[in-house]
């Protein structure tokens, strides 16, 4: 891809966060004496790196309930902004009153990155009794080694103090109180890299042995359970897979609707008459924003926060048709940066090292692959500068997903 390509795809985001920040300075500028500074990304910059810069001069002018409001964060247990999922709750439900008639079950929730499963494993928290007791951990990493993997599982239990053995652990587990165990971010566990097999069977190992006393939920990214799946046969020891697809249009009007209560702010539209609590000039925006975002609740945030639009001195607010972020810089990428995307992707994040054991590559040669890709706004990468971990952009990484998918990289 040329300098110049690249160039316009970055110019044309930063003219889009400038426009969405003048609208809104705007007013803001009028109550104040300080004079606002605009916006300046430059063009080598990351897109990643350009929305948190975006994100930061929309807090001097958005009302901070609004951005709690819309906050990307899981939700926690019982917070009223959770919409929907009454039917894969139910499902877990279901296996909630196997586990406790005495039958083994297993429950693996799987979707696409950002269809909620976090904030669907926290609401479980609501189903335990009384005499039951929920953990809820995350996966940070893939497991480097078998004793890696039960410092991971450690933590996931509660537990602070590494134990020595398999069989140690195992029995450290039984021995506790029957509980609901909800791991999140499984992708990390559908790795590709030889010599990782052992610590994610351990890892394995270590739940099935202990399924009869507690209930284990998985919750990872569907790619990465078909991998699980394929390689590891994961579908026989789970009894039940919940499937979180993306909100449908209806859905998503539900969830924006309750973050819209939530923040407290007003938008100067008489209601629908289908749902009293909906704007009409919401609901007309509605479908164009689903369109955007693909039912991917934080990307229709994105748009609905951007075509936000301050109507007048009694901080009343109107919502403009949303400005589409344009993708082509996908199809020019060759097949080494496709590969590198999917196996990001597969993993959920990778690291050079990681990279160059699968693709049998020099370090340097992984670090500038990464890093290329980086710098074309498709990952962004969190760890230390000498060992940065590269992930897709949370923000659009369904739409790199699909792509992959399309071309016959991500299966």
């Amino acid at each position: 891809m040329n300098n110049s390509t690249q160039t316009t795809f970055l110019t044309s985001l930063a003219e889009l966060f400038s426009r969405q920040y003048r609208r809104v300075s705007r007013f803001f500028g009028r109550q104040s004496d300080q004079q606002v500074e605009p916006i300046k990304v430059y063009t080598d910059l990351c897109l990643a790196q350009a929305a948190r810069r975006a994100n930061l001069y929309a807090s001097m002018a958005l009302p901070e309930t609004l951005l709690q409001a819309f906050s990307v964060e899981p939700l926690a247990a019982g917070d009223a902004r959770f919409v929907g999922r009454e039917e894969q709750l139910n499902h877990v439900l279901a296996a909630l009153e196997m586990w406790r008639d005495g039958r083994t079950s297993m429950v693996a929730v799987t979707g696409p990155q950002g269809c909620g499963i976090s904030s669907f494993l926290q609401q479980l928290a609501q189903l335990v009794g009384d005499n039951e007791i929920y953990h809820y951990g995350k996966l940070t990493h893939l497991p480097y080694d078998i004793n890696d993997s039960m410092t991971l599982l450690s933590a996931v239990i509660g537990r602070e103090q590494s134990v020595g053995s398999l069989e140690e652990l195992v029995e450290y587990i039984n021995g506790l109180p029957p509980s609901v165990f909800a791991i999140d971010d499984g992708h990390f566990l559908a790795c590709r890299i030889m010599g990782k097999s052992e610590a994610i069977r351990v890892f394995g190992a270590v739940i099935v042995a202990t399924q009869q006393r507690h209930l284990w939920v998985l919750g990872c990214q569907e790619y990465a359970w078909r991998r699980l799946a394929y390689v590891y046969r994961a579908d026989r020891y789970f009894t039940e897979r919940i499937e979180l697809p993306m909100f449908s249009e209806a859905e998503l009007g539900q969830c924006l609707t309750a973050r819209l209560q939530a923040s407290g702010i007003t938008l100067i539209s008489e209601m629908t008459r289908e749902d009293p609590q909906m704007p009409a000039g919401f609901a007309r925006q509605l479908n164009t924003l689903y369109k955007l975002g693909n039912g991917k609740p934080d990307f229709s945030f994105f748009y609905f926060l951007g075509s936000l639009n301050v109507h007048d001195e009694n901080k009343r607010w109107d919502i403009r048709p949303a400005t589409e972020l344009h993708f082509s810089i996908l199809k020019q990428l060759i097949s080494e940066e496709l590969f590198t995307l999917t196996e990001v992707a597969a993993h959920g994040q990778l690291t050079i090292d990681e990279h160059r054991a699968l693709f049998r590559t020099s370090h340097e040669e992984s670090w500038l692959l990464l890093e290329r890709l980086y710098h074309l706004c498709l990952l962004d990468k969190n760890g230390t500068a000498s060992e940065p971990a590269y992930h897709l952009v949370p923000l659009y990484s369904d739409v790199i997903s699909r792509h992959l998918t399309n071309a016959n990289y991500l299966y």
